[in-house]
């Protein structure tokens, strides 16, 4: 059974600006594009103080920024989420110095904190 893995990008910082949430999640992190592939990740979702403040569907382009402060780093191209487990506005007890992890979404759902 091939279960699905999430791409969490943890943020320390929010903005109230039209657009900013999503150019940051899709831009700048320290991950291996094998790993996305390999683990056929396509949810990918952004996190603030533990809480899911945005979910998103990988597109069809990702890459490596070639020069630059972000050399290195891997950009998205993010949709808006189509998948059946939508996480926003969740809370979970999550906590890793990597803001850019995978998850197995079982083990991620289990870590949900209840109201």
């Amino acid at each position: 059974m091939n279960k699905e893995r999430v791409l969490i990008i943890k943020l320390s910082e929010m903005k109230n600006e039209e657009g900013w949430l999503k150019n940051r999640v899709s831009g700048a992190w320290k991950i291996n594009l094998d790993t996305i592939i390999k683990k056929n990740i396509t949810h990918i979702v952004a996190m603030h103080r533990q809480v899911v403040v945005a979910d998103y569907t990988l597109g069809d382009e990702a890459g490596y920024h070639l020069t630059g402060s972000d050399a290195g780093r891997v950009w998205f191209d993010l949709k808006d989420y189509t998948g059946d487990t939508p996480l926003k506005g969740k809370q979970f007890d999550y906590k890793t110095a990597n803001p850019a992890t995978t998850k197995d979404l079982e083990e991620l759902l289990k870590l949900e904190v209840k109201n």
